[in-house]
């Protein structure tokens, strides 16, 4: 048996799964997710502001080759956010 996780034919070496939430700045989020050795990180998408394309979202502090987003709906309030 395997200790690895699989979800979608994707295997991870790490079971735990972080979120982006709760940390004093992006520096100390990354540093924390990196630290943690967790390969899925949680995105509260409800609190993301994609109205402005020139603004960086927290979606841009990510090695995508390196973690794989999991969005929740944290912060919405209606079936449209």
């Amino acid at each position: 048996m395997s200790d690895q996780l699989t979800i979608a034919g994707k295997n991870f070496d790490s079971r735990l799964m972080v979120g982006t939430g709760r940390h004093r700045s992006m520096d100390e989020m990354v540093s924390s997710i990196e630290a943690s050795g967790a390969q899925i990180v949680t995105v509260a998408i409800g609190r993301l502001d994609l109205s402005n394309p020139q603004e960086k979202t927290i979606l841009d502090f990510f090695d995508w080759d390196k973690y794989t987003i999991l969005p929740n709906t944290a912060g919405s309030k209606t079936a449209e956010q």
